[in-house]
């Protein structure tokens, strides 16, 4: 291991090397010099990332975030070259320009290819820009528009009503690759820009950091993604892509006012008459300014909570700064700085689903239920967190176009306070060097090194005293760990085929344990048959470093007792996938219809999966129900998904559907048989029998069987849109939850079949720049739950009011 930072010099060294010669390595006589912008022929949006080359004279470059582009060309003693201006998906046009003036302004606008419904991604190879039919892997993608039809401060909300995403109290699983985890670590990768999301000690998503109202597009990638992305993308990568300024300033203000009716059982309604409500301030401005892009977004949100106890003010505030100096071309430095401040209750499970009442004089008072926090130790907390970001990032495209380096850095700063003393101030600083260059105009390569550095103070969440394979350990509460990765990946196009090909090396060191490394690799094909028709194939593998929280977490919350597992192992597995996409185009003067239709057959394969599990079990005190983290299983997760996106256009009416169907067939290959599984809802007895144990063949918290669709149509200012989510039954959960949880095996038994929840949105544009609209989520008032024991909310009416200036 001595000679891996020397090995990652060398490398650094070599490619640097290379670039320079590729930087250097061209006649600077006779020359000319074209720019100006690339753009769709029918939106007018900028292409990002096309490509404007000389083929004959081997030289070009790419279009940046505006569109824009300038391409040196050496012309020698000729006295016209043909310039070709390409994109995928569009038709590409070539240009002949005289060389009797040195500076030429051409414009370009490129039109779409016939079957060209797809989006244009950017995560599957983290920065070059692909058609989402041509990418090797299944990836979806979400427009602004959707997201702001959804009315929310965050963007959780749009995650759930994405074909194979899942989100269970803010933990985000894809197809199935995690269950819940009691909000500890996670085995989707959430970026924003390609910079993590994740905090350092618990490892999830902070989804408060996203800027809602500045989203280009966000690009969900299906499947193992360690190469790219390192530990946590088993599952799969959630990238949320931000909005540059545009030529003309832009400035929006979103206002929200939300209130809840009364539950399904009304013997639940903790505040009587007193219906609870939310509110929010969405405040966005963005321009150019000489050579600085600047973003702004600023936010207050309000909500008394529809469970007891669970009111929350949040304010947040983004600056996004870019700079492109004129006597640089090809350069890109900025700074993003966020701030989240959020004062917030929050509680672990319910009193109970059955209400507590008393009478006094002819009023009933709710004391307790499914609304109201459980009374147990820990049940209920009331916590400050504040969160502190800064990201810089410098960018640079040499000026023939082939080569750009970029560095993307971020420093993660997470302090909660609250009231169970169990505090915790945590930091992260993640790093990463990429270079990227065009072999044949063919053949991208992206090549780099990420590093990671995490600091956690826990205090006794993650200390005090505590025994661990029978030693007394007293710890701090202080840990840190590092990452160190580099990877490259090879991602080709010729003719109707389209390569990837990658791996990734990576060393993690927690405290001052022993380094673990792990090698991944991961290859695709994607073949066009004919005109859009699309079949893929993929095989990746990936692996997840368990995280300080599931390490090291100390804690008792609502009698739950969560002892540390300091030697858990990380989990390694892959997954393979089979795909197939058929796009369709009619393209009518007065009518247009497009759309696809994606099939995919997938497998995800697990070794050590990582689950809680009980270590010590005593009917009495229930307390004395422990458990750990702990290597459980090894696991295969198979099944089937079909989505779909058809969109319709007749004079001034539209139709638009999106949505997809998911099987699942998540198997724990290390299941023991049914003669000696634990049952406490039948045999509560069982929890002192040694030999009864919590692990059933269907992997816990996964549901066979999960619906997405959204359909809108609508006539000129006005639509309608329905969003329709069902989720099959959740087979299994962790069985000593039935002791521990009031009435909990009572609300399952009650809905066997599963939840069906719909959402309305009605909207209209009351003038050009601004958009009404009424929101009714959970139309039908269904109860079900979010996890155990956490009933989901009761039917909400929220009015929106956007303003655009």
């Amino acid at each position: 291991m001595t000679s891996f930072p020397r090995t990652i010099l060398s490398y650094i060294s070599l490619t640097a090397i290379y670039s320079l010669i590729t930087v250097l390595g061209y006649s600077q006589n006779s020359r000319i010099t074209v720019s100006g912008k690339v753009t769709d022929f029918t939106s007018g949006d900028p292409l990002v990332g096309a490509t404007i080359s000389v083929p004959d004279l081997g030289v070009g470059t790419y279009a940046d975030e505006d569109g824009k582009y300038t391409l040196e060309i050496p012309a020698g003693n000729r006295s016209a070259v043909e310039v070709s201006y390409s994109f995928t998906g569009y038709s590409a046009q070539k240009i002949n320009i005289t060389t009797e003036l040195p500076q030429n302004l051409r414009d370009v606008a490129l039109r779409s290819e016939d079957y060209s419904t797809e989006e244009v991604v950017i995560t599957a190879t983290k920065g070059f820009a692909q058609s989402q039919s041509d990418v090797t892997v299944s990836i979806e993608v979400v427009k602004p528009l959707a997201i702001n039809l959804q009315a929310t401060p965050s963007i959780d909300k749009t995650l759930s009503q994405i074909p194979g995403v899942d989100n269970q109290d803010g933990q985000i699983n894809i197809r199935g690759s995690s269950g819940y985890a009691y909000g500890v670590g996670s085995r989707v990768m959430v970026t924003l820009d390609g910079l993590p999301l994740l905090t350092g000690d618990a490892g999830t998503a902070n989804l408060d950091l996203i800027p809602v109202d500045n989203i280009s597009q966000v690009e969900v990638m299906k499947g193992a993604s360690s190469v790219l992305y390192g530990s946590s993308a088993l599952g799969g990568v959630i990238n949320i892509v931000t909005a540059d300024p545009e030529e003309k300033p832009k400035t929006s203000v979103r206002l929200r006012l939300g209130m809840y009716g009364p539950p399904a059982n009304r013997a639940i309604d903790w505040d009587g008459d007193k219906n609870a409500w939310s509110a929010s301030t969405h405040i966005f401005h963005s321009r150019k300014i000489g050579i600085m892009d600047f973003t702004l977004q600023s936010n207050f949100i309000k909500e008394t909570g529809y469970r007891k106890g669970t009111d929350a003010e949040e304010y947040r505030n983004l600056i996004m700064l870019k700079f492109k100096p004129k006597n640089v071309p090809g350069l890109t430095f900025g700074l993003n700085a966020s701030v989240s401040i959020d004062s917030s209750g929050s509680i672990l499970y319910w009193k109970g689903y059955y209400p507590d009442t008393t009478v006094n004089g002819t009023e009933r008072i709710v004391s307790g239920g499914a609304l109201t926090p459980t009374d147990a130790n820990g049940g209920y907390r009331k916590q400050l967190s504040t969160v502190a970001g800064i990201d810089p990032v410098i960018k640079y495209l040499t000026p023939n176009g082939k080569s750009l380096f970029w560095y993307r850095g971020r420093y993660l700063s997470n302090r909660n306070q609250n009231n169970t003393n169990q505090s915790t101030n945590n930091s992260i600083i993640y790093n990463d060097f990429l270079y990227q260059t065009t072999f044949l105009d063919k053949i991208n390569w992206v090549t780099g090194a990420t590093y990671t550095y995490s600091s956690i103070d826990g205090d006794s969440l993650y200390g005090g005293t505590y025994v661990f394979n029978g030693d007394t350990i007293q710890s701090t509460g202080t840990h840190s760990g590092n990452t160190l990765g580099v990877y490259t990946q090879l991602d080709g196009k010729f003719g109707r085929l389209t390569t990837s090909l990658g791996f990734r090396y990576e060393t993690v060191q927690i405290d001052g344990a022993a380094r673990e490394s792990r090698p991944v690799a991961r290859a695709g094909l994607n073949l066009r048959l004919w005109p859009g028709m699309n079949i893929r194939t993929s095989f990746g593998q990936a692996f997840r470093v368990p995280s300080v929280a599931e390490r090291f977490a100390n804690t008792t919350g609502g009698g739950i007792v969560v002892e540390p597992n300091p030697n858990i192992q990380s989990e390694y597995g892959y997954s393979a996938e089979v795909g197939l996409r058929q796009g369709f185009l009619a393209d009518r003067p007065s009518f247009v219809l497009k759309g696809y239709l994606d099939l995919a057959g997938f497998l995800m394969n697990y070794e050590d999966m990582v689950e809680f599990g009980i270590t010590k079990r005593q009917i009495f005190p229930v307390q004395d129900i422990r458990f750990s983290s702990i290597n459980v299983a090894n696991a295969r997760i198979s099944g089937i998904e079909l989505t779909s996106m058809v969109s319709a256009n007749w004079k001034n009416w539209f139709v638009n559907f999106s949505g997809g169907v998911v099987y699942l067939d998540p198997k724990d290959l290390n299941a023991v048989p049914a003669e000696r599984q634990l049952d406490l809802v039948n045999v509560p007895s069982d929890i002192i029998n040694p030999d009864k144990v919590d692990q059933p063949p269907f992997l816990k918290y996964r549901s066979r069987w999960t619906v997405r669709g959204s359909l809108s149509g609508g006539y000129k200012i006005f639509s309608v849109t329905a969003n329709v989510r069902y989720k099959s039954f959740v087979e299994n959960i962790d069985q000593y939850l039935y002791i521990v949880i009031e009435d909990l095996n009572d609300f399952r038994e009650k809905y066997p079949t599963g939840d069906l929840v719909t959402d309305l949105i009605v909207s209209a544009d009351v003038t050009k720049n601004s958009k009404l609209s009424l929101t009714v989520d959970n139309i039908t008032n269904r109860e079900y739950l979010i996890i155990p024991g956490f009933l989901a909310p009761q039917r909400k009416f929220t009015l929106q009011y956007m303003i655009r200036f």
